[in-house]
């Protein structure tokens, strides 16, 4: 594949992103941004294919001893990170642009941010008049869908399947990360998204990635979080209050790759982030099962809390 030259700049959860290959998911930079943003590069070279010393590794992931990160997915691209400021991919042959981006905005994405001492929850995430509202879950429980439904009902997306907390302020923020959502073709034939508005994201993969309305780059006050809990038997969809340090718990269904995070050395940021979201921000329990049906209650139930009518 042809990499893109010059190197495009975009807003990445907060960070400057200087990208050797286009990505179509991601704002453009602003120009009005602050110039003192942290800056990540992301450029095409040799990416070694395997770290010295690792202290862990899966058939995809290896971390070393000096927290440098390899993700190797053998039939789309090698991503090489040493330090949480830069990235190297080396492409497969024959791979495809979209290909790499699904990959780099989803696993990749997840493992720098934990490199960068952030916590990176596992989330989608919605703006609505000013304030975000993030939704978590495991893979498969329709955290995008419900981010899609939501976006059709008035609010704009900020970022799909894996937002960073900055706790720098009072209230816990989320800054933008993704123009698109990655959703499954029923999904996408039951919101009215024709077959033109669709991009691939792997190869004879079923879920496709639909640009919706997204917000301006920038950070927004986190406020309500939404935690999906699946049942396997038929229940009416339920929000349920959740409070105290219970509601952020088990943290590896809310946080991204937690175990490779404690790897990293993150256990304490983590600490500090749940801590902050258990005593600052409205979290719920969406109790729900799987069929398409309940899409619509749920989004109702979502935006009644968003409300405060719930």
């Amino acid at each position: 594949m042809a990499l893109a030259v010059p190197q495009q700049d975009y807003f990445f959860h907060g960070c400057r992103l200087r990208s050797a290959i286009p990505l179509a998911s991601l704002a453009p930079w602003p120009a009005s941004a602050p110039e003192s943003a942290s800056v990540v590069t992301l450029t095409a070279g040799e990416a070694p294919h395997g770290l010295d010393d690792p202290i862990w590794s899966s058939p995809f992931i290896q971390i070393a001893r000096d927290k440098s990160v390899l993700v190797n997915i053998a039939a789309v691209a090698r991503f090489y990170l040493p330090n949480g400021r830069d990235i190297v991919v080396q492409p497969a042959p024959g791979a495809q642009t979209y290909e790499i981006e699904s990959i780099f905005l989803t696993t990749v994405a997840g493992l720098l941010l934990h490199q960068r001492s952030t916590l990176p929850l596992q989330a989608s995430c919605i703006a609505l008049d000013g304030r975000a509202i993030a939704i978590s879950g495991p893979a498969g429980y329709g955290k995008s869908a419900l981010a899609a439904a939501l976006v059709q009902r008035g609010a704009a997306l900020l970022a799909d399947d894996l937002c960073v907390l900055d706790l720098s302020q009072p209230t816990p923020h989320v800054a933008s990360g993704s123009a698109h959502c990655r959703i499954w073709p029923d999904v996408m034939e039951h919101l009215g998204i024709t077959k033109e508005q669709r991009l691939p994201t792997r190869l004879n993969h079923g879920k496709h990635a639909v640009a919706l309305p997204a917000c301006p780059p920038g950070g927004y006050p986190l406020t309500h979080l939404v935690r999906i809990a699946m049942f396997t038997t038929s229940v009416t969809p339920e929000l349920v209050p959740l409070h105290g340090p219970g509601s952020v718990l088990p943290a590896r269904r809310l946080v991204f790759q937690r175990d490779i995070g404690h790897l990293l050395g993150n256990a304490s940021i983590e600490f500090r982030a749940l801590t902050a979201l258990a005593s600052r921000v409205r979290i719920f329990s969406l109790r729900r099962t799987q069929p398409l049906q309940h899409l619509d209650p749920c989004v109702d139930l979502i935006l009644n809390a968003a409300s405060g009518e719930a």
